[in-house]
């Protein structure tokens, strides 16, 4: 498929390949939600939010890298479906390979919701520093 939403989301992976964080948000909108179980605050709304959880995910990699494998969207080119070959290497020089698929919802040629779904769910350390993270955003939100 090579839509004009085929190459905003190709586009979009790269952006987040680039790790500069106000190009990345360029991309959503500005009532834009973003999910994912790889951030401490899953679920994400509003630019302000995006750019917390973006700041805290970038800071953490050294590169990202997403492989397209599947692509699918819906007849009104407006949402789409990516299944990607993540490879993310850490600042502490582990590597990670996985896949994950992006669900993307586009209003106004912009990103409306984003949510990620992984194959697996966070594990090992990653699942302590989640767990310890979100139980403190929990007590601060109270």
């Amino acid at each position: 498929m090579n839509t004009d939403l085929s190459k905003f989301v190709y586009a979009t992976l790269k952006t987040i390949e680039s790790k500069n964080i106000d190009s990345i948000l360029d991309i959503f909108h500005e009532e834009s939600v973003f999910i994912d179980p790889h951030y401490p605050n899953v679920h994400m709304k509003g630019k302000a939010q995006i750019r917390e959880g973006l700041t805290w995910g970038v800071n953490g990699v050294e590169s990202f890298q997403f492989t397209p494998i599947n692509y699918f969207e819906n007849k009104e080119n407006t949402s789409a479906s990516v299944e990607v070959a993540t490879k993310l290497v850490l600042k502490n020089g582990k590597k990670l390979s996985y896949q994950q698929v992006f669900i993307i919802e586009t209003k106004e040629g912009k990103i409306s919701r984003c949510q990620a779904y992984e194959t697996y769910g966070p594990h090992g350390v990653l699942n302590i520093m989640l767990t310890v993270t979100r139980l403190v955003n929990k007590l601060r939100s109270s």
